[in-house]
């Protein structure tokens, strides 16, 4: 049976299954597990938990005393007992709050930045630079929920928010390229700025949702021309930087504009940016298209770099920053169930955390369980992703479901 208990009444040999907060705000990266020490109790009550769901089949009821009480002996624990609650590296909330704050403020010091362009001075670039030192720590320290937070908040078209967030995945993928924290300044000050030349183009072409004409194409182009002007501006403004920012829609194969540029022409460090652009605007909704699922994002991203468009190295490190399936994909589980990425781990890309959406039979769950794939237990269905699916043809909110995670 199941019962809802204050966290004082909580005791080792009891069986967990839900608590009054989200999973995503508390130390456990599932809200499952029978609990074996004090500590653990300990653990819950300093993150604030004060009521937690228990299960009286599965592990002892509040009347009955822990063993642990009763007995010197440690009390039998079957080996297909899921693990008790850790602060895991890939999921510390403290990390998650402190990404949350980075972003904002990034977000809001470049966003007054774009606002001052009509009269540029020498201290808001070094605001701008402020910003990027800013960043780069943070990811050294908490790559992963920065990483993440982009992917529960992608449905935002500001463009300053896409500057962050491109800012954030292309330093991230130079970091796991190995690039010198010099290069990732460089590379940190373009993707910040590098759509800043949208500023001069009409506000109505910028929300248009019908497809571009020639003509509108040949205006959203010229933003790279007039991003350079407008950095010129800035005296002290780094050459490598402004380079990266002029060519960033530039392609391997000379596909793209403003000048068809090939191969070495570009420079790696405005390749990865590229692909950090690409894959932020695709997932977040820009320029006449609407939003792709992450997942969808990046097999598009890596065809593109099979056909000669990037560098499948750098794909492949941002595939590896994000996961298979990235946090926000809507995937069918081999049980039929459809499901939402919450969390992917980085010891095991191909089985992230999932929160149940709905049954086999198209039924919504009256309660969303969350899943580690990489951990499941034994006496209950052997969970595996068997294909991803188009939220918006499916018919599910995903701004919703992601902001409940926040």
């Amino acid at each position: 049976m199941k019962k809802r208990i204050a966290i004082q009444d909580l005791r080792p040999d009891m069986y967990i299954t839900g608590m009054d907060q989200s999973w995503f705000h508390t130390p456990c990266l599932r809200h499952k597990w029978l609990v074996k020490r004090e500590d653990e109790i300990t653990l819950l009550r300093s993150y604030g938990i004060q009521n937690v769901f228990i299960d009286t089949e599965k592990g002892c009821d509040v009347l009955k005393a822990s063993p642990l009480q009763e007995s010197s002996e440690p009390p039998s624990v079957s080996d297909n007992t899921p693990s008790p609650p850790t602060l895991d590296i890939d999921l510390n909330p403290g990390d998650i709050e402190t990404a949350r704050i980075l972003r904002a403020e990034a977000i809001s010091t470049l966003d007054v930045f774009f606002r001052q362009m009509e009269i540029p001075l020498t201290q808001h670039l070094i605001k701008i630079r402020g910003v990027v030192s800013t960043l780069l720590d943070g990811l050294l320290e908490h790559q992963t929920a920065m990483v993440a937070l982009i992917q529960m908040r992608r449905f935002d078209v500001n463009l300053a928010a896409h500057g962050v967030d491109t800012g954030v995945l292309a330093m991230a993928i130079g970091q796991e390229h190995g690039c010198e924290a010099s290069h990732l300044k460089l590379l940190g000050l373009a993707a910040l700025i590098h759509d800043i030349g949208q500023m001069r183009l009409p506000l109505n072409l910028l929300h248009q949702v019908q497809p571009y004409s020639p003509q509108d194409h040949k205006l959203i182009q010229a933003h790279c021309d007039t991003a350079k002007a407008m950095l010129n501006q800035f005296p002290d403004f780094p050459e490598e930087s402004k380079c990266m920012v002029f060519q960033h829609h530039e392609r391997l194969d000379g596909s793209g504009y403003p000048k068809g540029l090939r191969g070495t022409e570009i420079s790696e460090l405005t390749q990865i940016l590229s692909i950090a652009d690409t894959y932020d605007a695709q997932i977040s909704g820009r320029c006449s298209h609407p939003p792709v699922p992450p997942a969808r994002a990046l097999s598009e991203l890596y065809r593109a770099a099979v056909a000669g468009q990037y560098a499948t190295a750098f794909v492949q490190r941002l595939i590896q920053l994000l996961g298979v399936y990235p946090i926000g994909s809507l995937v069918r589980m081999n049980t039929g169930e459809q499901a939402v990425v919450v969390w992917v781990h980085s010891h095991s890309s191909l089985t992230p955390t999932i929160k149940l959406l709905q049954n086999a039979a198209g039924e919504p769950y009256d309660e969303q369980e969350i899943i580690d794939l990489s951990a499941q237990i034994a006496n209950e269905p052997a969970r595996s992703i068997q294909e991803t699916l188009d939220p918006q043809q499916e018919g599910w909110d995903m701004n919703k479901i992601l902001d409940s995670l926040c």
